[in-house]
């Protein structure tokens, strides 16, 4: 299709936070390729808190708490409109089932091999095989069918002023992810956050208003002079300033790895359930400590190069095989 009849396009991709952060640098990338064509993001609600920072997309929300009657109102509300194509960055057979509610020419979705859910059976054209393993190859996979190749960081966000002065040069630690079996130990999260006072850094703890992340976050800082505590007091807003303006985020799996990247802030990756390769940071791979590697060939009885590509590591005490001392020394190089 040539690129002057490109005139309205429609992105799905509902979450998580930091696969919509993958998903931004991609369709930025579409926008310079289509700087006159009309792009709406259908994403769910915390997850739009982002998508309206990128200047130019018009966001639609769908909360998936609201099923088939709020599927059935997106429906009503576009119904008047028929894209030009659909990009369907997304592997649940929910956003399957609520892409089939959206008009669209051509709805694109990923290669047969990354396929889940059974969402080929939903679109009209798959994606060709991805360069690489990461789930941003994957997504950008899928907007080649449209013509982009690249894509670029930092990206462009329209940020808030800063809602914290904070003294610098200052690291973020964002020591739990989406599930307790991503939070690396107590001890470490407190060698790390010692290590960082000893160098003359101010450490920023961060998280979200769980009692879990706030317990957590308190049996850190307990006894350490010179912490800030920001956990469950920050905006998905207020933590990509605060992320922009930080000299390193050292974090699990999680959003706040992924804001980093979408900001350009460095990133010392923990991984052990999932492969960092697909779901790492992703200018920042180099700098991550996994032991993914180890513990999916002691699960399996294969190396990782051999199982299929989403394969994860069900150890919950995985984290725990994290070595402090390697941390350390990773942190050591880039403080």
């Amino acid at each position: 299709m040539q690129q002057e009849k490109m005139q309205h396009i429609a992105v799905l991709r509902l979450s998580a936070l930091g696969d919509v952060c993958h998903a931004v640098a991609v369709v930025q990338a579409l926008m310079r390729k289509y700087p006159s064509a009309k792009i709406t993001w259908i994403t769910a609600p915390l997850e739009a808190k982002l998508v309206r920072m990128v200047e130019g997309v018009e966001v639609i929300e769908y909360d998936k708490k609201s099923g088939f009657s709020g599927m059935f109102a997106l429906r009503a509300a576009l119904q008047h409109i028929t894209f030009d194509a659909l990009l369907h960055l997304q592997w649940s057979l929910r956003s399957s089932v609520l892409m089939r509610m959206i008009n669209a020419k051509r709805r694109i979705g990923f290669s047969l091999s990354r396929s889940r859910e059974k969402q080929h059976w939903f679109v009209n054209e798959q994606a060709p095989e991805p360069r690489g393993p990461h789930v941003l190859d994957s997504f950008l996979s899928i907007a080649s069918v449209l013509g982009v190749e690249e894509v670029q960081f930092p990206c462009p966000l329209n940020l808030p002023e800063a809602e914290f002065d904070l003294p610098k040069p200052y690291v973020v630690v964002n020591p739990c992810g989406s599930k307790i079996a991503k939070n690396w130990t107590l001890e470490g999260n407190r060698e790390v956050v010692q290590r960082l006072l000893d160098r003359g850094y101010t450490p920023v703890l961060t998280g979200g208003p769980s009692s879990l992340e706030i317990e957590f976050s308190g049996q850190i800082e307990k006894g350490l002079k010179g912490v800030v505590n920001l956990v469950g007091k920050t905006s998905v807003e207020a933590m990509c300033r605060l992320i922009q303006g930080a000299h390193l985020v050292v974090s699990p799996d999680t959003g706040p790895a992924h804001i980093a990247t979408l900001v350009g802030t460095p990133v010392l990756g923990l991984y052990a359930l999932s492969n960092p390769d697909r779901t790492g940071p992703y200018k920042d791979l180099a700098n991550v400590v996994s032991v993914y590697d180890v513990l999916v060939e002691k699960e399996y009885g294969k190396k990782q190069e051999a199982l299929p590509w989403a394969t994860t590591v069900h150890d919950p005490d995985a984290m725990k095989h994290i070595e402090i001392e390697t941390v350390l020394s990773k942190l050591d190089t880039l403080i």
